[in-house]
């Protein structure tokens, strides 16, 4: 299977002008399934191509991905073989590990500088509470031991937070799983603590049970089909987490009699079950939640001798279902049991008066706010966008903070002067705030459709650099859209901001309608020729700042208000009043911020 999808990758790129190895195809594939989750390679193409770093001086790192939902950066070693053994795999992941290390006390001389450019830029993205949170995924064809691996790779782990390691069975699945070919187990037997101790519950559609099963019965399911179909619904992978892994095998050491209370257990979906005695029989059937769990008790190497019980929740739909249908609801279930993230500080204000007004007043605009996580949108919405996307930009426009709001994007819902700031503005009652706000948004729709078409088209005309500045800059973009807002509406000069950039904090902002002001047929191109003369002079700035050993990269260049006043917002007004011909074309291209008021 891998094979056709190597065939494909290949033959897929060469459109793009583009001839890759079988080891270069390898690493899309990869970075594809494993990374983007993504099945179609041209949505991704231009993206993706720009995450490889493997050539000589690579640092034993084949590709670096930024995981923004998790903030962790993701490093891959990549051996298309099925020779690689347990002493190379070592080796390769403790090759990444000081590469890692390297990067973090800034020894980078020796590698080359696709590496340089990209894994600097994705470390210098996380903030001090992710400090180091960076997983080495090895992967190749080999079936080698690994629990050997794990057992000789200490000093790596302690350098990063988590190693994964993928063989060709494993990468089967995860080609499977993201082409939504879900496969699942026939049959199974599950033994529980005492007949009939079940507790049940159904709907009209629904009918599920809760159990406590026998470990042992388990382990016994494990060990039969955990490379047949076993998790093939269970669609978050089993992370090495250490502080998780060590808590659940502790207590398989020293506390099974209580492990029952101190795990969450499992859920499993499938087509039928019935109870028989103390064993549970289920069929067509897959692991949806507790992947961890199961494997951490079915590789377990201690004194298994006493058996323990895990508690466990069952559920099938009550009518036979069609091929399709039978899918959408396991996939319902896969979805529902592994999407429950940790509370957020947006979660906390997804009821407050303050939310729920702007989403009903945006509403009556066709504009769909999404202010609690898992609530699908309507389809009637022309824009939608979520609650912390709209606080970073109106943070980064109106506050003149985009290193806040691209860095510490929680805090614009933790920070009660930020938040305040941000939501609670009368837009309900001012009739330019509100005229303001659904240009804003208009803006920020625009900004992430043309952010798409140059992804998926590969039309910018951008350099390799130009493309690191728009790839990493949206709200420090957002920001000198602000800066060029008040400057054509005539709230400060050019000279008067070049002098004290400071006026951006200290003047009151006005707020009024600006794009939906603009009538003329040449609003695309000014709007994009105005982003790619931000991004002509972010480039020039941080290449400037890099050379001078002032940055270490582009997220370290983006990453502090402080630094976007002193250094981008002064430069801009230097580099505005430089020529006639820069400054001209600026006000040109600013007409499409004109306010009405």
């Amino acid at each position: 299977m891998l094979k056709n999808e190597l065939d494909f990758i290949q033959e897929k790129v060469a459109k793009y002008d583009v001839s890759l190895t079988r080891e270069q195809a390898f690493n899309v594939l990869l970075l594809q399934y494993y990374c983007y989750k993504e099945p179609d390679l041209d949505k991704i193409w231009y993206e993706l191509e720009g995450r490889i770093t493997d050539s000589a001086n690579d640092g034993g790192i084949d590709f670096v991905y930024f995981d923004e939902d998790e903030n962790k950066v993701m490093v891959g070693q990549n051996k298309l073989s099925k020779n690689i053994d347990v002493n190379e795999c070592v080796a390769e992941i403790n090759k990444s590990a000081n590469t890692i290390q390297d990067f973090l006390q800034s020894r980078t001389g020796y590698y080359n500088n696709k590496l340089k450019s990209v894994l600097q830029n994705d470390l210098d993205r996380l903030t001090d509470e992710y400090t180091g949170n960076v997983e080495i995924i090895f992967s190749s064809l080999s079936n080698f031991s690994k629990e050997k691996v794990i057992g000789k790779i200490e000093d790596a782990m302690n350098k990063v937070s988590d190693v994964d390691i993928l063989n060709e069975n494993d990468l089967e699945n995860i080609v499977d799983k993201i082409k939504s070919d879900f496969e699942t187990v026939d049959s199974t037997e599950l033994i529980i603590d005492q007949p009939k101790n079940i507790l049940k519950y159904e709907t009209d559609e629904l009918e599920g049970i809760f159990v406590n099963i026998s470990a042992r019965s388990l382990v016994k399911t494990y060990n039969k089909y955990s490379e047949k179909g076993l998790f093939n619904l269970n669609i978050r992978r089993y992370v090495r987490n250490k502080n998780v892994d060590d808590g659940i095998k502790n207590t398989i050491d020293n506390d099974r009699n209580n492990f029952w209370f101190l795990n969450n257990g499992l859920t499993i979906a499938c087509e039928d079950y019935y109870s028989d005695g103390n064993k549970i029989k289920l069929y067509s059937f897959s692991i949806v939640n507790g992947g961890q769990t199961t494997t951490l008790i079915s590789q377990y190497k201690g004194n298994n001798n006493d058996d323990f019980y895990i508690p466990c929740k069952i559920l099938k739909n009550k009518e036979k279902l069609s091929a399709q249908s039978s899918l959408e609801f396991f996939n319902k279930i896969a979805e529902a049991t592994n999407s429950q993230k940790p509370i957020q500080p947006k979660d906390l204000k997804a009821n407050a008066p303050e939310m729920r007004n702007l989403q009903n007043m945006l509403k009556e605009h066709k504009i769909r706010l999404e202010i609690k996580r898992g609530v699908e949108a309507e389809s009637k919405y022309a824009i939608k966008i979520r609650n912390d996307e709209l606080a970073q930009i109106i943070f980064s426009f109106v506050n003149q903070k985009p290193g806040t709001a691209r860095s510490n994007k929680k805090s614009l819902f933790s920070n009660n002067k930020y938040y305040n700031s941000i939501f609670k503005n009368n837009y309900n009652k001012d009739i330019h705030k509100k005229e303001f706000l659904l240009d804003l948004i208009e803006l920020n729709e625009r900004y992430n459709n043309l952010s798409k078409r140059f992804k998926e088209k590969g039309v910018s005309q951008f350099s390799v650099d130009e493309s690191n500045i728009f790839n990493n800059g949206k709200t420090v973009i957002m920001g000198l859209f602000g800066v060029v807002y008040r400057l054509i509406n005539e709230d400060f000069s050019i000279i008067e901001l070049k002098n004290e950039p400071l006026l951006l904090e200290i003047r009151d902002f006005t707020y009024g309608s600006f794009i939906s002001n603009y009538h003329e047929d040449d609003i695309d191109n000014k709007f994009e020729f105005l982003i790619r003369l931000f991004v002509e002079y972010l480039n020039h700035g941080y290449t400037m700042q890099y050379n001078a050993n002032q940055v270490t990269s582009v997220s370290n260049f983006f990453k502090t208000d402080k630094k976007y006043l002193e250094d981008i917002v002064a430069g801009f007004a230097s580099y505005v009043t430089s020529t006639y011909k820069v400054k001209e074309n600026l006000m040109e291209l600013g007409q499409i911020l004109k306010r009405q008021i």
